[in-house]
């Protein structure tokens, strides 16, 4: 399919507290993004946190930050979640980590053979394997995290997928995949395992990965979820035998980003390359989802249009990762890693709004 390159119709301009003591990685490593109403949450490399943004007259602003450690005890005090999804569905925001392992990269200032030891070496981050929701409701001052809230006369907590610190109950199950088990214990820039999008509706609970891409085909877990003594565990579908369903999308190579839901059911991708490289990024669109069955493969989801690249100005800039609805039929695009142009100050990123009516 030939590329069909669309121009942004605004810009949406981010800003974060100015006393915030990671402001760099912040504006430059955005993750992913999601909006509830009038607020915009966040997610970005080096952190194991969640930050809320609130729109203003001018810009998405009065920036909030919430610690996970604030309601969950963490494998790790020093280990980053490597978040790269986020999901809501009253009454939870949902996170997801990579769940990945890394490999280490050469620097140009070692010795040669410091530098090929390094890219022999792999690492795995404790907190990466985290899946989990936080109670997130409206309050007078917009939608709030909260350790406790009731909901329909229910007590609710923030709960965390069953695991330890190198696997969840979903990681452990996949080991034993005959598609995805080969690729588990393979870093994820490697094309191995890798999570980078997450999407919930109705209690399906979707899970893109970056990587593997199988023959040209992206993957997209569903799972279910059940809550028992404070935790959450995968719950078996009525007469299925796994714990969870797997579809499979021809993405023309391409790994996923990025996944959202709209109030019609309609699925939203945001595709690009599953390695470490510069490429094609698109926005797909499946109506009405996913079949609602153990496993599917979509041959022909709808190619919407593709997104900014920055690599067109710059190696390894304007990476689209993230990507939320906003109101009156815009679609938010954030960027890792992006162009100079974009940072307006120290504290201030521009990202990019697309009409999805045109």
């Amino acid at each position: 399919m030939k590329p069909s390159h669309k121009k942004p119709a605004d810009r949406c301009l981010l800003q974060f507290d100015k006393e915030y003591p990671n402001l760099d990685d912040l504006c430059t490593e955005i993750s992913s993004c999601l909006a509830t109403e009038n607020n915009l949450w966040l997610s970005y490399d080096e952190d194991a946190g969640i930050e809320r943004l609130t729109k203003t007259e001018n810009a998405y602003a009065e920036h909030k930050h919430y610690e996970l450690s604030e309601f969950f005890d963490l494998p790790s005090e020093d280990s980053e979640v490597d978040m790269e999804a986020l999901a809501y569905e009253e009454p939870f925001l949902w996170f997801c980590g990579s769940m990945s392992i890394k490999r280490d990269s050469p620097s140009p200032d070692d010795p040669v053979e410091e530098q090929v030891k390094s890219l022999s070496r792999i690492a795995i981050d404790e907190n990466r394997f985290s899946l989990g929701c936080i109670p997130c409701l409206k309050t007078s001052e917009g939608f709030e995290l909260m350790k406790e809230a009731e909901f329909d006369s229910k007590k609710i907590r923030p709960l965390m997928l069953r695991g330890g610190t190198t696997s969840t109950e979903l990681h452990n199950a996949l080991l034993r995949d005959k598609h995805l088990e080969r690729f588990m214990m393979i870093p994820c820039k490697d094309n191995g395992f890798d999570i980078e999008g997450l999407a919930v509706h109705q209690g399906r609970i979707f899970i893109g990965l970056r990587g593997p891409v199988l023959n040209g085909f992206a993957v997209i877990l569903e799972i279910s979820c059940k809550e028992f003594d404070g935790e959450l565990l995968l719950a078996k579908k009525p007469d299925e035998e796994k714990l969870y369903r797997k579809h499979f999308l021809d993405l023309r190579g391409m790994g996923i980003r990025e996944l959202n839901i709209d109030k019609k059911g309609d699925l939203f991708l945001l595709a690009g390359p599953t390695m470490d490289l510069d490429g094609t990024i698109s926005i797909y669109k499946i109506e009405g989802g996913l079949p609602d069955s153990p496993s599917s493969v979509i041959h022909k989801p709808e190619r919407l249009f593709d997104v900014a690249r920055g690599a067109e100005l710059e190696h390894g800039a304007d990476k689209a990762e993230g990507m939320a609805f906003l109101p009156e039929g815009k679609i938010l695009i954030t960027y890792d890693s992006p162009v100079e142009n974009r940072l307006k100050a120290k504290n201030e990123v521009w990202m990019d709004c697309y009409d999805l009516k045109d």
